[in-house]
């Protein structure tokens, strides 16, 4: 992966806490169809961010592994 597909997944994710705050408390008024609403916008935004860094971290371990 490289560092700006990174960082680019990093902004979407953090664009997507900002909206699912925004659409889960402030359009839908914070019910339950407010909570459906932004698991799901966090799910398409953070989900490929958090599996980016769960890449990252086993592609580290796997480097370190090798120089012991």
């Amino acid at each position: 992966m490289t560092k700006s597909s990174f960082i680019t997944k990093g902004i979407v994710a953090l664009i997507g806490c900002v909206a699912a705050a925004y659409v889960g408390q402030e359009l839908l008024g914070g019910g339950a169809l407010g909570w459906v609403a932004g698991g799901i916008i966090l799910g398409v935004t953070a989900g490929p961010f958090l599996q980016a860094l769960v890449q990252w971290r086993k592609e580290k371990d796997a480097m370190r592994a090798k120089k012991l």
